[in-house]
């Protein structure tokens, strides 16, 4: 693992919602790119405050202030989604990653539509995406803390649907962020 500082989890973040707002007007990969690299281009120029200020969620602020951060390539099987990660049924979603990609893959057509939306968006972009956009995770689950979620070694804070349209096509490691709580 590779240390790298908080600036660089907060830009990671900031592009991510800046590209979530776009998403459905991208047709290719080509168009996701030029799209991406703008965006990013804009954003690194922020200072860490201005990023700060562009993350509405003052819980994660607070999360991801309180980790040191590094960059690793983690295993997809130790990761877990938010609890009702896109409105998507809690049941499918209490397992690790690849787990609820499975199980989100075999009650798709039990989902209402609109709520794979995002996947459906992004799927083929998604290496693209976990290349330049690595998920945001943080060690020992401070996410996934209702009993009912099975604990694992690592619980995403940002990156959800990419990790699961990263399993779905097959892979088992993925490109991350790691935070982990300074003692």
């Amino acid at each position: 693992m590779k240390k790298v500082k908080l600036k660089k989890i907060l830009q990671t973040f900031v592009v991510a919602n800046e590209l979530k707002k776009k998403y459905a007007k991208i047709n290719n990969i080509n168009e996701y790119k030029k799209i991406y690299f703008e965006s990013e281009k804009k954003i690194k120029k922020y200072s860490e405050q201005k990023l700060l200020s562009n993350i509405s969620d003052k819980y994660r602020v607070k999360r991801y202030k309180s980790c040191d951060w590094y960059f690793g390539r983690i295993k997809i099987d130790n990761t877990g989604v938010w609890p009702r990660m896109g409105n998507i049924t809690d049941n499918l979603l209490i397992k690790n990653s690849k787990w609820s990609a499975n199980q989100i893959y075999k009650n798709s057509t039990k989902i209402v539509k609109y709520k794979l939306n995002h996947l459906f968006r992004i799927m083929p972009f998604v290496s693209h995406l976990n290349r330049y956009m690595p998920i945001i995770v943080i060690k020992d689950g401070v996410i996934r803390s209702e009993k009912k979620y099975l604990k694992q070694k690592y619980d995403i804070d940002d990156g959800c649907h990419r990790t699961i349209c990263l399993a779905l096509t097959g892979k088992i490691f993925i490109n991350a962020y790691i935070g982990i709580q300074k003692q």
